[in-house]
């Protein structure tokens, strides 16, 4: 019998940010502010932080209230 494995407390957070990025707004704008939820771990709010972190076209600007703001160049057209 195979084991049932387990999701993560990181993947929920990690696809909730994906969708917010990914939005239209987001898109279009080229930036979109995150938040940690109450229910999210810090533990893994911080490695998200982290992974995004590491993205060279992706600045990122804590505020004041905890929030994080990301900015990113649009990618070039290839005319």
């Amino acid at each position: 019998m195979a084991k049932k494995q387990r999701t993560s407390s990181f993947e929920p957070l990690a696809n909730r940010i994906r969708a917010q990025i990914n939005s239209p707004r987001a898109q279009v704008e080229n930036t979109t502010t995150i938040s940690r939820e109450p229910d999210e771990r810090g533990d893994d709010w911080d490695r998200l932080l982290d992974e995004i972190g590491t993205m060279d076209e992706v600045t990122m600007v804590a505020m004041e209230d905890g929030s994080v703001e990301l900015r990113w160049s649009a990618p070039e057209s290839a005319e």
